[in-house]
């Protein structure tokens, strides 16, 4: 093991990033530190120990480190829903935490300092809560353990998947840390409570529970299914019954009078970096050009946001589960999750994304479009909003994080695309029932 080396969460490195979004307050107070490979301290006193994987230098999730039975819980569970590189690892090191061995080279361990005059340890109960037991707490009595996402994207949240001392798993919690994630969280909180599990043709995890840490919210939602399998190569991908199960058509009205589009028009109009001219006449020329053709479309209830495959996975007797609910928005033009689905498959399997992947996820989207019964000449319309979405999500985040460096397109590809949609539009034929007013119904 290396030397003692306490985690300010001022610093560059995951770790810090991991500890501005869950322990920055208790770390500010001085009564909470972070501390990887800790060393023998009278001063301190472990409230929270985790093995540091897959390594100190590209750490990417802290799995619970004590009680065997739970670290290897914490490497063996839903192993249907990674990659079989990932799990033949995680094999390895299961085996090791049941033979009580070390499975990283590194450990970190969340400290609480001891009083000068205490004689021994505190009792865990007499530790003031941290997010972890506020989150157990939220659950019930029962002490839990958990393992911990690190999350690196424009889009990072703590995420904390829950054991209970049985081993198995016990819910999973996202928290917000800044005003960009209490949106999203608050947004899931209520859609799992609207949805209440789902329906028969999709699965929705259950509301678990939900709170307030350090002034921010969080969520618990109950653990899938232990078998689910994720949707990829051989797993069948949604069919448009499933898709639309819960983001059903519910009305027909015109595109530019959707509650999703006005409120996608009004976050582009905030956007403000004055060195982007040639992305935001783009997108302006589409939403233009959207409300002059103000196509009659069906209408969703909602839409999920980001139906892709790391967040979906279906159980051996095909029962579809969908999860991660944050970006649902309502009253959304029919078709634009498949159009997220097909670009993201497309994206995965490329490591990337060209413009050719464009025009195939077009032809992939089509059977939902049917499904539907959005009308063909609708079809560039509905793909001129999602092209509006994929712009209008990276250029935020980019704002927000001051860099375009982790965007999955680059400004000028997005500007390309939205000026190829934008002539794609003015080409195409008129909608037929267009001309109604920009207004929900």
């Amino acid at each position: 093991m290396k030397d003692e080396h306490v985690v300010s969460g001022a610093g560059g490195s995951p770790l810090d990033s991991l500890v501005e979004q869950l322990w920055r307050a208790p770390v500010a107070s001085g009564d909470v530190r972070v501390v990887v490979n800790p060393g023998p301290s009278g001063a301190w006193r472990d409230v929270e120990r985790y093995w540091v994987l897959p390594s100190l230098a590209r750490p990417r999730l802290l799995i619970p480190r004590g009680e065997p039975a739970v670290t290897t819980a914490a490497l063996r569970s839903y192993r249907r829903l990674r990659p079989w590189k990932v799990n033949a690892a995680r094999l390895g090191l299961s085996v090791a935490a049941a033979c009580r061995l070390p499975v990283s080279t590194a450990k970190l361990s969340v400290q609480r300092r001891t009083p000068p005059d205490a004689v021994a340890a505190l009792p865990l109960d007499a530790v003031p809560a941290l997010p972890l037991a506020a989150v157990a707490d939220t659950l019930g009595p029962e002490q839990l353990a958990t393992a911990i996402g690190i999350r690196l994207g424009d889009n990072r949240k703590p995420t904390l998947q829950l054991f209970d001392r049985a081993s198995r798993p016990a819910g999973y919690a996202k928290l917000a840390w800044n005003a960009s994630s209490r949106g999203c969280i608050q947004n899931e909180r209520d859609v799992l409570a609207d949805l209440a599990g789902g329906s028969a043709h999709m699965r929705v995890p259950m509301l678990a529970g939900s709170g307030e840490w350090d002034g921010y919210p969080y969520l618990i939602s109950m653990p899938l299914p232990a078998d689910v399998e994720a949707v990829r190569g051989r797993v069948a991908r949604p069919t448009p019954e499933e898709l639309y199960s819960l983001c059903g058509v519910y009305r027909h009205g015109a595109l530019a009078g959707t509650g999703h589009f006005m409120a996608l028009a009004c976050r582009l109009g905030g956007l403000v970096d004055i060195t982007m001219v040639d992305l935001a006449g783009a997108a302006r020329a589409v939403e233009r050009l959207l409300r002059e053709r103000n196509a009659v479309v069906p209408v969703a209830v909602r839409w999920h946001g980001d139906m892709v495959p790391w967040n979906m996975a279906r159980e051996p007797s095909g029962t579809l589960w969908c999860w991660d609910w944050e970006s649902s928005e309502p009253d959304a033009v029919a078709g634009l999750d498949a159009w997220h689905w097909a670009v993201s498959v497309r994206r995965e399997r490329r490591g990337s994304f060209a413009a050719q992947d464009w025009a195939a996820a077009a032809g992939d989207v089509r059977p939902y479009l049917e499904a539907a019964a959005v009308p063909r000449d609708a079809w560039p319309d509905v793909a001129a909003v999602y092209a509006l979405v994929v712009a209008e999500r990276a250029w935020t985040l980019a704002e927000a994080h001051g860099s375009w460096a982790s965007s999955w397109l680059s400004p000028s590809d997005l500007a390309g695309l939205l000026t190829r949609i934008a002539g794609e539009l003015a080409a195409a034929p008129r909608p037929r029932a267009s001309g109604l007013a920009a207004r929900p119904d």
